[in-house]
């Protein structure tokens, strides 16, 4: 099944996109991440004058990742000068992530970066822990707090480099914009923009280490910025979201550790999806590990990427013409005996004592709520919820 997708006039093979960190953090890199058969590359954030991260700058949480990452610490000069023309021997869409201090000096950086061969242009929106770590490093300096429900100044930035560069741009929104991402995506496409990425990570965010009492991250006050699993309800949500109300091409990131995150994002109006946090925890050879099972996925339902795609959006659309919008009343899941093996992984999730497993699964029908997490915690497919069928 073809797996191809277009963002604006560059066609990539395949969805899956690894998004912007250290796996782009320079051209070599880059040519080695390609060489897995991804659709596409982005570069590390490419900024006027790169500064040191505060270390470390990495920590795990339950279902998480935590980074005080700020940007490349490689000059802009040089990625122009070298590391983006080496990348782009790799044979593969490069996507240049970049900011500026203005929009002027974004466009700047947009310019050159199209001139050494960038295919695409990024732009971020947020960083939520930048803020501190700069003023950190330069005694003296104060940066503004961000303006999370102004989406104006990203439309003057995403207006400038639309000026100056003739290749398809992408408005990265941060999970920040939660409430408001539809804001921020209007604002974006009525500057030009051709394609959103959602989500980048949310925060600040911290983690502290029992032992010590320190902050596991570095910095100030250890503040920094969340990704994985975590983050994947709120990021799938705003590519709903984003899908019901805009035709633009979807990049959802936020999550994806497998094929199951990606379909699920697919499902939900995605058109690719991007990998980040599985690269830095699991090394870049999961990358044809995901394509590959995405490839197999769509052989054994015999479907197209399209045909998924948006399939969250008709299912919702069947709950309000065949009046399921408001379900109220209990239905019992159905139970597959055949397939119990009396593990009593339900009985134990239920709150309401409806569930008791001797050789088999019984439901107390008077006790019951219908509340579905017994079908989730069953791992052997014993349990079916009935609603919605």
């Amino acid at each position: 099944m073809g797996l191809s997708m277009r963002i604006g006039s560059v066609t990539l093979k395949n969805p899956v996109i690894v998004t912007s960190g250290e796996h782009g953090r320079d051209g070599r890199t880059i040519a080695e991440v390609a060489a897995t058969g991804v659709g596409a590359v982005t570069t590390k954030t490419i900024i006027p004058f790169p500064v040191p991260d505060p270390l470390p700058c990495y920590a795990l949480v339950p279902n998480g990742f935590l980074n005080c990452v700020l940007a490349a610490v490689l000059p802009a000069e040089q990625w122009f000068r070298e590391e983006i023309p080496r990348a782009k021997k790799a044979g593969v869409p490069l996507i240049a992530n970049l900011a500026g201090t203005s929009p002027d000096e974004t466009a700047d950086l947009a310019r050159k970066a199209v001139a050494a061969g960038a295919d695409i242009i990024e732009l971020p929106t947020h960083c939520p822990h930048l803020a501190e770590n700069l003023e950190a490093q330069f005694p003296g300096m104060k940066v503004p707090p961000p303006e999370l429900d102004n989406p104006v100044p990203f439309g003057a930035t995403v207006k400038a480099v639309r000026a100056a560069v003739p290749v398809p741009i992408v408005g990265k929104l941060s999970a920040v914009f939660s409430h408001n991402n539809r804001d921020w995506v209007k604002a974006g496409v009525e500057a030009g923009m051709d394609a959103v990425e959602v989500t980048d990570t949310f925060g600040p965010v911290m983690a502290i280490d029992i032992a010590t009492g320190q902050p596991k991250l570095g910095g100030p006050r250890g503040f920094g910025a969340l990704s994985g699993g975590a983050l994947k309800p709120i990021a799938l949500r705003m590519v709903y979201e984003i899908a019901e109300t805009f035709s633009l091409p979807i990049i959802a990131s936020g999550g994806i550790m497998g094929w199951e995150d990606a379909v699920e994002y697919l499902m939900a109006g995605a058109s690719g999806v991007g990998v980040c946090t599985v690269g830095h925890l699991h090394g870049m050879r999961r990358y044809p590990k995901l394509i590959a099972d995405l490839e197999a996925y769509f052989r054994e339902k015999k479907v197209s990427l399209e045909e998924i795609r948006g399939l969250a959006h008709r299912k919702v659309r069947e709950r309000a013409e065949k009046g399921w919008a408001a379900i109220t009343k209990p239905q019992l899941p159905a139970i597959a005996a055949q397939m119990c093996t009396a593990c009593r992984k339900c009985e134990r999730s239920c709150i309401y004592g409806a569930i008791t497993v001797d050789e088999v699964i019984r439901i107390d029908p008077s006790l019951c709520y219908g509340c579905g997490l017994c079908v989730e915690t069953c791992s052997e497919g014993a349990l079916a919820l009935p609603y919605y069928r």
